[in-house]
């Protein structure tokens, strides 16, 4: 809950400069790509704000890329660990059931062994 008032006001002040800075910014734009400027098919006129917000979105989608990238050692190691831990777990079960038949098998030799009539011990003080 808190952290989805955090949110709200955090994100509410960043939507209203938004929406002022398009609504201040419509004019026309023309955006060249051609840095001689002899080639005019190499233009691109748009409103300020729709180049700002989608040079905006690129530069966000193209942060989130190189962020996956960068963590992708870490996600690997993760990974790795992960499996590691789950065949550790399934080696101590393994142990475990190896153990408890083994312990089975020793009382039952045990008990055929003694004929299982025998008295147990009793301490005498």
């Amino acid at each position: 809950m808190v952290s989805k008032v955090i949110s709200f006001v955090i994100l509410v002040p960043i939507a209203v400069v938004l929406i002022i800075f398009c609504v201040a910014n419509r004019e026309m734009t023309t955006l060249s790509l051609d840095p001689l400027g002899t080639l005019p098919q190499l233009q691109l006129s748009a409103p300020l704000f729709v180049l700002l917000m989608g040079f905006l979105i690129v530069g966000v989608f193209l942060g989130g890329i190189g962020t996956f990238v960068t963590q992708a050692h870490y996600r690997r190691a993760a990974f790795r660990r992960k499996h590691e831990l789950e065949r550790a777990r399934n080696e101590a079960e393994e142990a475990r059931e190896r153990a408890r038949r083994m312990r089975a098998e020793r009382d039952q030799l045990a008990a055929s062994a003694g004929g299982g009539t025998a008295l147990a011990p009793t301490r005498t003080a």
